[in-house]
């Protein structure tokens, strides 16, 4: 059996977060998006880390050298926001396998994970455990106005705290324009939004939109209408514009409950608070 050296955590330029050491075998390479991987002739466990935005997450197992023994993977994931522990253990058998874990959340903000192999007779040899996971697509992706657009100019005033608007800056239709509040003003075009059955608030052909997934505090553009989770929202009973990413925890945000004309729109934590109520009247 081979002494055991001490692994650190690769934190890859894809964002990975490493919450932890892991205790390892052999070095083994790792690429982006690994959260964790040890190798070892019996047991090897990765320490809890946290990973960020993934839709996916996997224990690898294979060979690293030696006949093919058995192999257990045992697992703990737990996601938030408003996720439960999930764990699971795989059927024992030879290397190579794949273990999909369940992250009970759908597009959650991060996920801990933990993961435990097991190795057995009869074979002999170092077996390796990988973790992965696979990152949410591109926030903003670059697309097309979807045919459900309304035509420019067509719309409704969305009238919030304090008689505010919200208002496309210079009633323009490029890419990023900020979304701001302004005195509301029926026939002014810049404030002419239509409230999709897709969920999308469009204005000028293109969506309000969370600049890139930010979460709390993020700025809101006009950005093309695409269909992500970060431009569809829900208009609640309560005036609240809830957005569907971040698993559905954020709305359309007044910051500090601002009166002053040009103050760009944010999304923040859904609080049933003045400054997140909005209507179409």
């Amino acid at each position: 059996m081979r002494k055991s050296r001490r692994l650190g955590v690769i934190a890859a330029a894809s964002g990975l977060l490493a919450a932890g050491g892991i205790t390892a075998g052999l070095v083994a390479t790792a690429s982006a998006n690994t959260a964790g991987l040890c190798s070892s002739t019996t047991t090897c466990t990765t320490t809890t880390v946290t990973v960020n935005d993934p839709t996916a997450i996997t224990a690898d197992v294979k060979m690293e050298s030696g006949s093919s023994q058995d192999a257990v993977v045992s697992w703990t994931v737990t996601c938030s926001p408003g996720g439960t522990a999930q764990t699971g253990k795989s059927t024992a058998a030879a290397p190579p396998f794949t273990v999909s874990m369940t992250l009970g959340v759908t597009n959650p903000v991060n996920c801990s994970v933990s993961a435990t192999m097991t190795a057995s007779g009869p074979g002999t040899g170092d077996v390796l455990l990988v973790v992965n996971w696979t990152p949410a697509a591109s926030a903003t992706p670059t697309t097309t106005a979807t045919a459900s657009t309304a035509p420019s100019g067509v719309g409704l005033i969305v009238k919030g705290y304090k008689n505010k608007c919200v208002d496309d800056t210079g009633n323009k239709s490029t890419l990023r324009n900020k979304i701001v509040i302004w005195s509301c003003n029926n026939s002014d075009r810049a404030q002419l939004w239509h409230f999709a059955s897709n969920g999308e608030l469009q204005h000028n052909g293109m969506c309000a939109n969370d600049q890139a997934t930010g979460g709390n505090g993020s700025h809101v553009i006009l950005y093309s209408c695409n269909g992500a989770a970060n431009e569809v929202w829900s208009h609640l009973a309560n005036g609240e514009y809830k957005l569907k990413a971040r698993g559905g925890t954020l709305c359309l945000d007044d910051p500090a409950s601002s009166t002053k004309n040009g103050t760009q729109l944010i999304v923040w934590t859904c609080k049933d608070s003045a400054n997140q109520k909005w209507y179409q009247p």
